[in-house]
């Protein structure tokens, strides 16, 4: 195959299907014909489902939920008045502050028959204090089949190798439990998540903190059919490369965790000379939409449904931008209904171009960092500070709804803090005690500000690491070579 084109069909699809083959043990595994054939149901049958899926948790929430349980009984409301997405706007938005106040009031008492809790997962925390999401091993076990199910949509050929660039804390540990260091290759014979149950080719991960001309130069020795990184991370290899190709062997190219704007994409795709793939998810939910060849985020509704909303919870029209809710279908474990995501996004107003009858949505405004014009160090800096704070123990971060740390052109640094109430010393404490020894002999300053409240950028999305030297967020214009 040549690389995606924009129109598909269930018979093209089978096809790129086929070049998936199942470990022996996995044989009769029929999750992924299941996942197939759902993405071409009639637009009656996907509401259908999307209903079906819908009713049932709002049966178990109503019922086993004491969050709500009380919910309904103060709007007056029972299971069956929430029949489908358009009765949804009956319920309010569940936004993050209002996840950790009722924290122990949205798990509920027993789990379904066959459910059973795998792990604790945390929001990324870009803007405060992270949400805490316990997930059930069926919910845990959909990142692996829909993170296939976005290969198979980007045309990539399972046999080859896959490069991945990630914090340490976001790569595999090693045998034992300890991180990989800068430099240190993590080596997986088969794709990570995919060839859980797939053959694969190798996964080859190393952190996007060892020095940049190393990966560089070790792009060049790998030579992978596939590179993954967080699109800021891409652009700033990019830029490193100096326009040189990072491996002639590149085929695609995907970027996870952030957004990826109108000119990082031509940017991108102009250097490495591949298409830019990317998916969308949060670590509350997990994989919600995949950006199909046409441009658009085709959601998952076998694991979520979205709703895209005004500031009121209302449904927007399509054209129209509004917030992000999405509800969780598989994980009865600490059910999210309307939950906000904090992202921006609009409808279409005509089906998708590529022939995949999810809905999908367009113009997507998620989390967004650069850091291609930033001084050197300043990103590192960044690091230690937001993982500090990710680090810090729950009493000492308890008032905290927002930080941002900005640089100004004149190399100072300043952590803006907003909060419920003044924050601990402890706290102050906490944070010097980390930059005093990431910023060393260079001696960056660092001032700790209380605020009242921080500004959204002038795309409306939240940033927590703005500098004088970085370009506007929502410009469209594409950088220079």
């Amino acid at each position: 195959m040549n690389g995606p084109g924009i129109a598909t069909d269930l018979a093209r699809e089978n096809e790129e299907q086929r070049r998936w083959r199942l470990c022996p043990r996995f044989a009769k595994v029929t999750v992924f014909d299941h996942l197939l054939r759902g993405e071409f149901l009639s637009r009656d049958e996907q509401r259908h489902r999307q209903s079906r899926e819908l009713s049932r948790v709002i049966e178990f929430a109503a019922a086993e939920v004491p969050y709500y349980r009380d919910l309904f009984a103060a709007r007056g409301l029972v299971a069956r008045d929430i029949q489908s997405t358009d009765d949804l706007v009956k319920l309010p938005l569940l936004d993050k502050e209002c996840v950790r106040a009722n924290h122990e009031g949205l798990r509920p008492a027993r789990l379904p028959r066959g459910e059973r809790v795998y792990s604790v997962f945390s929001s990324s925390g870009t803007t405060g204090q992270p949400v805490k999401i316990f997930q059930t091993v069926s919910s845990n076990a959909m990142f692996t089949y829909l993170t296939q199910r976005a290969y198979r949509w980007f045309c990539f050929d399972p046999a080859k190798t896959m490069a991945v660039f990630r914090t340490s804390g976001d790569l595999p540990r090693k045998p034992g439990g300890a991180s990989y260091g800068d430099g240190e290759v993590c080596h997986l014979p088969r794709w990570r998540y995919a060839g859980t149950f797939f053959e694969t080719g190798p996964w080859l991960g190393l952190t996007s903190s060892t020095p940049v001309a190393r990966q560089l130069s070790w792009l060049q020795e790998v030579q992978p059919a596939y590179l993954m990184a967080i699109p800021s991370w891409l652009e700033y290899l990019t830029y490193a490369s100096e326009g040189r190709n990072l491996a002639d062997s590149l085929e695609g190219a995907a970027g996870v965790a952030e957004q990826v704007t109108a000119s990082m994409r031509v940017r991108l795709e102009r250097v490495l000379r591949v298409p830019l793939h990317q998916a969308y998810g949060m670590n509350e939910v997990g994989l919600v939409a995949a950006r199909c060849p046409a441009g658009r985020y085709h959601v998952h509704t076998e694991h979520c449904l979205v709703e895209i909303v005004d500031s009121e919870g209302r449904p927007c029209e399509p054209g129209v931008p509004g917030r992000i809710a999405v509800t969780a279908l598989r994980n009865p474990a600490m059910p999210l209904v309307r939950y906000d995501t904090d992202d921006l996004a609009e409808w279409p107003a005509d089906p998708c171009p590529c022939g995949r009858t999810l809905p999908a949505f367009v113009n997507l405004i998620g989390r967004y960092r650069r850091y291609i014009a930033l001084p050197e160090g300043a990103y590192d800096l960044y690091r230690v500070v937001r993982a500090r704070i990710m680090e810090a123990p729950d009493d000492m971060v308890r008032p905290l709804r927002q930080f941002q740390l900005h640089l100004y052109r004149d190399g100072r640094y300043e952590l803006r803090v907003a909060s419920h109430g003044p924050m601990p010393d402890a706290f102050h404490e906490w944070i010097e005690m980390a930059w005093a020894a990431a910023a060393g002999p260079r001696g960056e300053t660092l001032c700790i500000v209380e605020v009242g409240e921080i500004p959204y950028g002038p795309n409306g999305k939240f940033q927590d690491f703005t500098s004088d030297f970085l370009p506007a967020p929502d410009s469209e214009t594409p950088d220079p070579p």
